[in-house]
């Protein structure tokens, strides 16, 4: 990579993907209880930069995105009645948005729609969120990611617990699916864990995902655990797996 150095690439260069395997295999693309879901590409990249993730490393570290002209052309085309976006972030540019919901009304699509969103946009924008629920989207994918602010804070997160709950009210008022995705800290206790449940309980969030704190290669942090790493098999590392040792409880308790 020394000789060939990684460049950002032009996301709106790239051709529409082939999906004659998609429509002969319709029973193997879902998303839970959404069959036959067409995976939809906008952007590349993210432009935040949360510790804990590798997505925004993708293209070079440059956010690119499609003309969301050209992304509703190519959602009108496909024969399936669930679109997953999935960018890292879909719900970022308010006007891209906005563009988005216009030409979806125009064109009259009647699909149903997966997208992931951050917490505080979702809080900031409510009346959006309820344009965006009536031409379809069915599931937000939140990355609330912990329920104690020390938490999101060592994770480069740049929001709240507060956004965190309000985002969760919002969907549930609007009867958007939210997906609420955690990432389990290596520092957890059993206590720990028994909050995390009793929190999701509470706030009446029905949809949870739950992941485990894992140092990528190629992150920052795979360097300060580098000493506690107990496995350097690459299907390990896919948040399902513990690549490091707990802190404070054995690996077998942590599981």
């Amino acid at each position: 990579w020394l000789h060939n150095p990684s460049e950002p690439f032009d996301i709106n260069r790239l051709p529409l993907p082939d999906r004659s395997y998609f429509y002969a295999h319709p029973n193997r693309y879902r998303y839970l209880e959404l069959e036959h879901a067409a995976w939809v590409r906008t952007a590349y990249s993210c432009p935040y930069q949360c510790a804990f993730c590798i997505r925004n490393r993708m293209n070079s570290g440059k956010y690119v995105w499609r003309d969301i002209d050209a992304v509703v052309d190519e959602i009108q085309t496909i024969e399936s009645k669930n679109i997953y976006i999935v960018d890292d972030d879909f719900l970022l540019n308010v006007t891209r948005i906005n563009r988005f919901i216009e030409l979806i009304r125009e064109r009259n699509i009647r699909k149903n729609y997966i997208c992931y969103g951050r917490a505080d946009f979702i809080t900031k924008h409510p009346d959006l969120m309820k344009e965006l629920k009536s031409i379809g989207l069915y599931y937000v994918l939140v990355g609330l990611e912990a329920i104690e602010h020390v938490n999101l804070k060592s994770y480069n997160k740049h929001s709240s617990v507060s956004n965190n709950v309000k985002s969760i009210d919002i969907c549930n008022k609007l009867d958007i699916h939210i997906m609420g995705m955690f990432i389990l800290d290596l520092s957890y206790t059993p206590r720990n864990f028994r909050r995390l449940y009793g929190w999701i309980k509470y706030h009446n969030l029905r949809n949870v995902a739950i992941s485990i704190f894992t140092p990528e290669p190629g992150l920052e942090t795979y360097d300060i655990y580098a000493d506690r790493l107990i496995t350097d098999n690459p299907a390990h590392f896919d948040y399902l797996h513990v690549v490091a040792t707990p802190e404070r409880m054995s690996v077998k308790q942590y599981y």
